[in-house]
């Protein structure tokens, strides 16, 4: 029992804590900074994302893409090692 005595002291001791008048103020300017800084980007990737999941032509073009850069790649290799 004593044990639980003094975890309730402290307990008590630690709930008591002092915060500033404009706590709550500068909490949530700092949140809305965030979010307009959030919002500010240049490129939204999650905007892209959905816009290339949603159309299959895109999702094509996207894999046709990725498909020539890797032949591409592929070709300056080959040829690497054929001039060495």
């Amino acid at each position: 029992m004593k044990s639980e005595e003094v975890y309730d002291t402290w307990k008590e001791e630690k709930s008591q804590i002092d915060i500033r008048q404009d706590f709550a103020d500068e909490v949530m300017n700092q949140v809305y900074q965030y979010a307009q800084k959030k919002t500010k980007r240049l490129l939204d990737v999650q905007w892209l994302i959905e816009l290339i999941s949603a159309h299959p032509l895109a999702k094509a073009g996207l894999i046709a893409a990725g498909a020539v850069a890797g032949f591409i790649r592929v070709a300056f290799v080959v040829c690497m090692f054929l001039s060495s």
